[in-house]
């Protein structure tokens, strides 16, 4: 065995996070207004994950990736109230 390789450790693989996949489309960087379009396999939009950001990225619906975060509605819902209650608080 080469130097300085460390031997397989079958407890390593369990340590490791569980990822889940999933389409483009029912991602939270799939950058799309969800309440204006109709999001389908087809809807091409860009991927705004602040890993991928840079590369500018257009993807499909039905596209998909290992950095996959599933769009949740509610916490979607919970930003929009927490910015129309800041515009609603006076500046002193």
């Amino acid at each position: 065995m080469p130097k300085g390789r460390k031997l397989y450790d079958e407890d390593e693989d369990d340590e490791e996070e569980e990822r889940v996949s999933g389409p483009c489309k029912d991602c939270q960087f799939f950058d799309v207004d969800r309440e204006e379009d109709d999001v389908s396999d087809e809807t091409i939009a860009h991927c705004i994950h602040p890993d991928l950001e840079e590369y500018e990225l257009s993807v499909s619906g039905d596209s998909g990736c290992n950095l996959f975060e599933q769009f949740n509605e509610d916490e979607d819902d919970e930003d929009e109230e927490e910015e129309e209650e800041e515009e609603e608080e006076p500046e002193f």
